[in-house]
């Protein structure tokens, strides 16, 4: 099963189990007790941005529409971003570093 290690802003790591596809990294941590930041929850205010530091190619953005804000390429916004179905299967590791 991929599991995604976020780190906090303050150097807290947190492992997420994707037991559902279709829930958001941040819909993940709040179903497993782990706070991350966040205001929108719609891709528009950069408060729940991350620095993706570990296989990037199974993430996904923008399955519930377009990002709003502009973002670096390998920066990953958890509100609207996923782990594509592909990849839940795999023995695996996704990194996020939170930014704020």
């Amino acid at each position: 099963m991929v599991v995604v290690k976020v780190i906090d802003s303050d150097g807290g790591e947190h492992t997420l189990e994707v037991t559902d596809p279709s829930k958001s990294i941040l819909d993940l941590a709040e179903d497993q007790w782990i706070e991350l930041p966040y205001s929108c929850r719609s891709g528009a205010c950069y408060a729940c941005v991350a620095k993706v530091k570990k296989w990037a190619e199974c993430l996904e953005q923008n399955k519930t529409g377009e990002k709003l804000v502009d973002t670096e390429e390998d920066e990953f916004l958890t509100c609207i971003g996923w782990v594509k179905n592909e990849c839940v299967d795999k023995d695996e590791e996704v990194v996020l570093e939170m930014l704020v």
